[in-house]
């Protein structure tokens, strides 16, 4: 399977040209945000609440931005993937959690991916039964990576990276040209919240940021530590116009999509199968567009088998600590993800198709604000990314992006314990809506409480590096503080000890003053003199005054 490892040979600088360096693993990531099910999310958006989730979306964009910037510049300042250095940094159950995640958000990807596929094969060809349908479409997209394995890395790496860019720019044009006419309406552009409309926000959340992304982005470009240190500095900037060109145009595409739906339809009650049919099709008008739309479909499909082949490689050795070849890593999620399409197709047929791509992005949703925690922690240590770690200002940006996926989720939560819109009612089994459940209410709510519980939890948990670097920090304050506080207790015995001496020296003074003014009163007295600043005790006094009066009678008789 060297062709699935192609990315890895991209990264590493072997295509013709050095742009194929940044530019080519950013378009194989980017190809897992472009599938039906995340169209049909947006289309619905649109169709139901027009413009009132817009600018929502552009903040779920500009997040992604940040999150595969800092997920490769991890990759390339560690020589890591973020996979190994959770497994460094955190507890062995922690890790099995967020490889629990990842792994889920692996699974709902390639559902995802046959399931659009299906319905595109099904929308271009007419054909009734959709269990082939389905069957045929796993065959093809599965088959693609062992066609490429043919291939050299190289030749591979290359191919692929023509391709996801002929596919992102196909799409981005045939939409421009089928609207030229596409407006922005700055008036009703500012963010409108209800109960009604947390399900579609949890469902554009999960189609704009992708948890298991970042394991296979940083995983990618993890070859490039291997690059001078000083040309570190070019790759970041080369990396992060990669990534607001790619997502930039995702973002226009959903951007389309949901001004087209919200021009057609707005504040709809539900939208079915034959609904987001009709409407697609008056929004692709151009005969051709059908089958342009399949190609794209296909090839899409086949990338983003690719890159999560490698995606489940990382996160199964780092984060489970289990190696399996990658032909298994191949096989599992494909056959996992074809029993469910083509359950839910044999259960509830067109609808359940696709209710169940509208659900996978709203599950990928669940997982993202415990998942982006060791995106920013790895990002904000100086321990691990040394001088490259973000700035105060990208650590605002980090942690504001952070509040915004967690608070998409109480929301979410909220109204799903309490609310009563139609979406919540059609969960409990109580809406007139006629939608199939998907998924039942009660697994949507452990899984929904259960991801919040885990992201405070793992909110308060600091990586082992910074427990390990807060210690050698005290441990060389300890040692500082304690020969400051010897410093002041000498310092202090110095004083005492001066005073100490200072008083012994005044008594020693005094001592012999008070015997150098008694020898003084002795003198004077002698000579019939008295000193007048002398003090002498009393009994001195008298004596001397005796001495005095005999001495002048003794005058007086001679």
């Amino acid at each position: 399977m060297d062709g699935v490892r192609c990315v890895d040979s991209l990264a590493a600088g072997v295509a013709p040209h050095n742009s194929f360096r940044t530019l080519g693993p950013t378009l194989l990531i980017s190809m897992a945000y472009l599938d039906l099910g995340k169209w049909l999310v947006t289309l619905e958006s649109g169709y139901r609440f027009g413009y009132d989730l817009v600018l929502l979306m552009l903040c779920f964009n500009l997040s992604a931005i940040l999150c595969q910037y800092l997920s490769s510049c991890i990759g390339m300042v560690t020589g890591k993937n973020l996979a190994e250095i959770c497994r460094q940094e955190y507890s062995r159950p922690i890790c099995i959690v967020l490889g629990l995640l990842a792994g889920l958000s692996l699974l709902t990807s390639e559902v995802s991916m046959i399931a659009g596929t299906a319905v595109g094969f099904k929308l271009v060809f007419e054909y009734d039964d959709l269990l082939t349908v389905v069957w045929f479409t796993s065959v093809v997209v599965n088959l693609l990576p062992y066609t490429l394995s043919l291939l050299d890395k190289r030749m591979a790496g290359m191919f692929n990276t023509y391709l996801a860019g002929f596919t992102l720019v196909c799409f981005v044009l045939g939409l421009l040209v089928s609207h030229p006419k596409t407006s922005v309406d700055m008036n009703v552009m500012f963010p409108k919240l209800s109960g009604e409309n947390a399900y579609s926000l949890m469902a554009l959340l999960g189609t704009n940021i992708i948890v298991h992304s970042f394991y296979t982005h940083s995983s990618v470009v993890q070859v490039q530590r291997r690059f001078p240190v000083l040309t570190l500095g070019s790759l970041f900037h080369d990396h992060f116009f990669s990534i607001v060109l790619s997502f930039s145009g995702i973002f226009l595409v959903n951007y389309i999509l949901l001004s087209s739906a919200a021009d057609e339809s707005k504040n709809a009650m539900a939208i079915h199968f034959q609904e987001a049919v009709q409407l697609m099709n008056e929004i692709f008008t151009n005969p051709v567009a059908p089958i342009v739309l399949l190609v794209i479909l296909v090839f899409s499909g086949h990338i983003i088998s690719m890159t999560c082949i490698i995606g489940n490689d990382v996160i199964s050795e780092n984060l489970f600590g289990v190696k399996l070849p990658l032909f298994a890593h191949h096989i599992l999620p494909k056959v996992l993800a074809m029993m469910t399409t083509i359950y839910h197709a044999k259960v509830a047929g067109s609808d359940g198709l696709y209710q169940l791509l509208i659900m996978c992005p709203l599950i990928q949703a669940m997982f993202l604000p415990a998942s982006v925690i060791p995106v920013f922690r790895v990002s904000s240590s100086r321990l691990l990314m040394g001088r490259y770690k973000m700035s105060t200002y990208v650590e605002i940006l980090a942690f504001l992006a952070f509040l915004l996926t967690l608070f998409t989720n109480i929301i979410f939560m909220a109204e799903i314990l309490f609310g009563d819109s139609t979406w919540t009612n059609d969960l409990k089994g109580k809406g007139n809506t006629g939608r199939p459940i998907v998924l039942p209410y009660a697994a949507v709510v452990l899984i929904s409480c259960a991801s919040i519980v885990f992201t405070l939890f793992l909110a308060v948990n600091p990586l082992k590096s910074a427990c390990i670097e807060a210690e050698e920090l005290l441990s060389l304050v300890h040692p500082q503080r304690k020969t400051l506080d010897n410093a002041h207790h000498n310092q202090a015995a110095s004083l005492e000890h001066s005073k100490t001496t200072s008083e012994h020296i005044g008594h020693s003074k005094s001592a012999f003053e008070h015997n150098g003014s008694s020898d003084t009163t002795i003198q004077s007295t002698d000579h019939m003199v008295i000193n007048p600043e002398a003090q002498p005790s009393p009994s001195i006094y008298r004596e001397e005054t005796k001495t005095a009066v005999v001495d002048t009678a003794s005058v007086k008789s001679l």
